[in-house]
């Protein structure tokens, strides 16, 4: 963080998470001590005075893990307004520039609750002059409205997207687009760490990001809209059941130095499937080709064998980092933000962005 802060507008430090699992009990914990709080804050300062720094509450529902309590659901509002002030605490404590709220995979019934939740939260950041971001499910537009009835709620869930998900049922473009000062859309995970569906391939092709922003910026003012753009990739199985892998960097390398690759950029997967050599069905890509028809993608991959198993790797360079990049600024959206700044990315992304920086167009982002 510290060898490329003085990139960014901001710095969004994945920091906190919510105490207690099935029932929250208001507080955050971090996953730094306090005095490497301190001490790093000092450092990010000294460094880049301008950029801002306002961390991260991480919260993905599960079985085990929910947000319930936190936003006040069901008329808890002694838990949800403890919460908040311990974020309101933090924040100036360590004299943070605002918060990041993260919360997803949530369930339909809480989304009235949540957004309660935002409204309070940012008018009390507000008073002490401090942001209000949210990071947000992606959405692409439906063919046909809809309306879904979610038991809890007051009204009707308007679904204008093709994406009903959890998750997305809870997270209002519209509502969002007033309360948050900035909101980053996770443009990632089209194609999840998993054998079977939806089977390899870009973690967010151009095409879905550029239905993401058509979608997005119709509710949204772009002036408060990033595109949060995955720096990682995937290591598939195509043919065994063994596990999948994520690709960074350094992984991308040693596949290409040690296992001889057929390495594709642009990738037509279904060219690469009628011409590939294969060691056995490939079972867990060949039943989803179809939604790879019409798709050439700018993102990279490598198509190998290793451990008597055929394989395809897919991960981000400079070359299709640069390409979406030219998407967002189609759009004319605020900026774009990592997941995740690490140690790991391909070096050549921050090349490129030191040269536009270079160019006298400093990017507006965040990682």
């Amino acid at each position: 963080m510290l060898k490329y802060i003085r990139l960014y507008d901001e710095l969004h430090p994945f920091l906190y998470n919510l105490e207690g699992g099935r029932n929250n009990t208001g507080r955050i914990l971090s996953v730094w001590k306090p005095e490497e709080i301190s001490e790093r804050m000092m450092w990010f300062r000294l460094v880049s005075p301008n950029t801002l720094i306002i961390p991260t509450i991480f919260r993905w529902e599960n079985d085990f893990e929910k947000i319930s309590d936190a936003i006040g659901l069901a008329g808890n509002v002694k838990v949800r307004d403890f919460h908040i002030r311990n974020i309101l605490s933090e924040v100036e404590k360590y004299g943070y520039d605002g918060i990041d709220i993260d919360y997803e995979g949530m369930t339909c019934e809480k989304k009235e609750a949540f957004e309660e939740f935002l409204a309070l939260l940012k008018e009390e950041l507000h008073k002490r002059k401090k942001l209000l971001s949210v990071s947000i499910h992606p959405k692409t537009v439906a063919e046909q409205k809809t309306r879904f009835a979610c038991s809890g709620l007051k009204a009707p869930i308007e679904v204008d997207y093709f994406e009903a998900y959890r998750g997305q049922l809870t997270h209002d473009y519209e509502f969002l687009g007033r309360t948050a000062d900035k909101i980053k859309i996770m443009a990632y995970e089209l194609h999840p760490r998993k054998n079977g569906f939806p089977g390899p391939g870009p973690q967010a092709p151009d095409w879905w990001i550029d239905k993401i922003l058509q979608y997005a910026v119709e509710r949204i003012p772009a002036n408060k809209l990033y595109m949060a753009i995955p720096t990682y990739g995937y290591d598939w199985p195509l043919n065994c059941d063994l596990p999948s892998k994520s690709v960074y960097y350094s992984r991308a390398k040693f596949i290409r130095e040690h296992w001889n690759p057929r390495m594709e950029q642009p990738t037509d997967v279904i060219k690469i499937y009628q011409t590939q050599a294969k060691a056995g069905d490939w079972i867990y890509l060949r039943p989803y080709l179809y939604r790879h028809e019409g798709h050439v993608y700018t993102d990279p991959s490598l198509w190998y064998r290793s451990g008597g198993c055929d394989r395809a790797a897919f991960y981000m360079n400079r070359t299709s980092f640069e390409k979406k990049m030219n998407i967002l600024e189609k759009y004319k959206i605020r900026g774009f933000s990592f997941w995740q700044l690490i140690e790991d990315n391909d070096p050549e992304i921050h090349q490129y962005l030191e040269e536009k920086l270079g160019e006298g167009s400093k990017e507006s982002s965040s990682p």
